[in-house]
């Protein structure tokens, strides 16, 4: 199924209602933090800036022709070209992220498995200096092929900002976790990033098996189950046994995401993998979400 081509009227309104309603849950936090003048101009910019990638698509030996984005968008092509113009327009800051992200892991990961750095003793990650030879962090990012431009300073900071590691008075870095999940209470910035990202993996899914609806191609694993009903005083015990079953997934999810993880990069691979996350609703009042 063309989702641009196919859906019919009472889809449309299905599918905006079903967009207001991650909307609502998203405007919540930016309440006094950021104006509706502020997101109407982010909104604008990201549908304009899709727009463009889907007539890519449709006219890859040209570019997007003006026309055809005025009639996607509704906007015209005065407002378009000043649009376009704008510093950053275009950029692609979620694959950024991701590259940022899936090195930061595979340099834990050689941390905590390469022995050379790992005590002799007990087998666990060895203390290491940011600069100098190795065992050291500069070493480490250069033998994982780290994202050039990025300084071993600032991977230091960003790994003890992130919780996944503490630097000692001797400016040596000790490995917390072999997991790079930002959710320190003072990486609030960390912490959105890996969060949203999340939520537009989702959506991704989402979106893609509705596609597929229809025809043979396989859809992608999706699943969510709840209940409205569960006693107050066994809410601590549901949480607990479920987040236990899912750090138990986890455990084996990663360890096949690192068995099948090229060590080296090509233009020809792809960006797969899984989340997990719990939820609850204690208010049964406000059911306007």
């Amino acid at each position: 199924m063309d989702l641009h081509k196919d859906l019919r009227t009472q889809e449309v309104n299905a599918l905006g209602m079903a967009v207001a309603t991650v909307l609502r849950r998203l405007v919540r936090p930016l309440m006094g933090a950021m104006s509706l003048a502020r997101l109407e101009e982010i909104l604008r910019l990201v549908f304009v800036e899709e727009a463009e990638r889907h007539l890519r698509r449709e006219y890859p030996e040209r570019s997007a022709p003006a026309s055809q984005m005025a009639l996607l968008t509704g906007v015209d092509t005065r407002q378009l070209n000043r649009l376009r113009a704008r510093p950053g327009y275009g950029g692609d800051g979620e694959r950024a992220f991701t590259s940022n992200m899936t090195p930061t892991t595979h340099l834990l990961d050689l941390w905590s498995t390469d022995p050379g750095y790992l005590d002799e003793t007990t087998g666990q990650p060895r203390a290491l200096p940011v600069f100098g030879d190795a065992p050291s962090l500069e070493a480490l990012m250069r033998s994982s092929a780290f994202i050039r431009g990025v300084t071993p300073r600032s991977v230091a900071d960003r790994l003890v900002l992130s919780g996944a590691a503490t630097e000692d008075g001797d400016g040596r870095l000790h490995m917390v976790t072999e997991k790079f999940l930002p959710s320190a209470s003072s990486d609030v910035e960390g912490a959105i990033e890996v969060g949203f990202h999340a939520i537009g993996r989702l959506v991704d899914t989402v979106i893609t098996n509705l596609e597929r609806l229809g025809d043979d191609t396989p859809r992608l694993y999706q699943r969510a189950y709840w209940t409205n009903r569960l006693a107050p005083h066994r809410h601590e015990e549901f949480r607990r046994r479920l987040t236990a079953l899912m750090e138990e997934f986890e455990e084996q999810g990663t360890g096949l995401l690192t068995d099948m993880e090229m060590k080296i990069e090509s233009p020809s691979q792809i960006t797969a993998g899984f989340g997990l996350y719990y939820f609850e609703d204690e208010g049964r009042q406000d059911r306007s979400a």
